[in-house]
């Protein structure tokens, strides 16, 4: 049972909200434009705010979902469920393995373990992305935050090595955005896209 739930964890995570916006709401394809990401941040440099917003709350809802849904069938590997719905957003096999960078998707993950250490999360990145105008800053600090949150309002160790690991992959995944920020160059949510 557990194996076929991670197995299912991570096809639910592959799915590409991002590229099945892009059809419901007319946009262009994401990968052409602004950071070429399928996540919302950049879906909102399109200048659709509802393409954005359906990105961002079903990226979200995969990683909700699925933890909700272990919990609720009490299984035994939860760490590798939140390794296996994260990598999937970020390695989908429907797009060959290229796919968005796992933010939302890994907030989702946190709502699920721990409504308040979500909540924490959510609020740091609202608070960095008012003063910056930054979404990948706000992201990455937030979630440097998150892990503090989770280590002293979680109990479960396997879970919480879990998180930080993949806390380290999409750290990886943002390389470019963290050479562009050290440069200033980085690419403000407002940036539209001009091609």
């Amino acid at each position: 049972m557990d194996i076929i739930f991670i197995i299912i964890s991570y096809l639910i995570g592959s799915i590409p909200f991002g590229l099945i916006g892009k059809f419901i709401f007319k946009i262009k394809d994401p990968r052409t434009f602004g950071s070429k990401n399928i996540g919302a941040t950049n879906i909102l440099r399109s200048g659709n705010k509802g393409a954005a917003l359906f990105t961002l709350t079903l990226d979200m809802s995969k990683g909700l979902i699925i933890i909700l849904a272990s919990q609720s069938l009490q299984l035994d590997y939860l760490h590798l469920v939140i390794f296996a719905v994260v990598l999937g957003h970020i390695f989908p096999i429907y797009l060959f393995f290229k796919g968005g960078k796992g933010v939302a998707t890994y907030f989702g993950v946190l709502i699920g373990l721990n409504l308040l250490c979500g909540a924490l999360t959510l609020f740091s990145w609202l608070i960095i992305f008012l003063c910056f105008k930054k979404s990948s800053l706000a992201a990455l600090l937030s979630i440097i935050l998150s892990n503090c949150f989770l280590f002293f309002l979680y109990d479960n160790f396997e879970s919480k090595i879990a998180v930080l690991i993949v806390t380290i992959i999409i750290f990886y995944k943002h390389k470019s955005n963290i050479t562009r920020m050290i440069k200033k160059e980085e690419l403000s949510v407002e940036t539209p896209d001009k091609s």
